[in-house]
């Protein structure tokens, strides 16, 4: 089924506004509605429908001696990125 409506963006940040000002629903990311989730400004709904995929890549070439830049950064990104990310954290 196609989806229609006045509004189209490829932007998060407007997408955003544009739910914080009731112009309809939007499918964003955690990390940039987050903090409007959390505060009440904005709701979820569908979170049963949508498939969740934030999956964090990173792509190097094999090599027997990795760089410590390159270990460092890695390490770095399973951490920061881990299971969940600390945007969907509820304090």
């Amino acid at each position: 089924m196609a989806v229609r409506g006045r509004l189209r963006v490829n932007n998060g940040d407007t997408l955003r506004i544009a739910a914080l000002q009731g112009l309809g629903l939007v499918l964003a990311p955690t990390f940039i509605v987050g903090a409007d989730l959390q505060a009440g400004t904005l709701v979820g709904v569908l979170t049963d429908s949508v498939v969740q995929d934030g999956a964090v890549h990173a792509v190097y070439p094999h090599s027997r001696h990795l760089s410590p830049k390159v270990r460092a950064f890695v390490d770095f990104l399973a951490e920061r990125f881990g299971p969940r990310p600390y945007w969907d954290m509820v304090e």
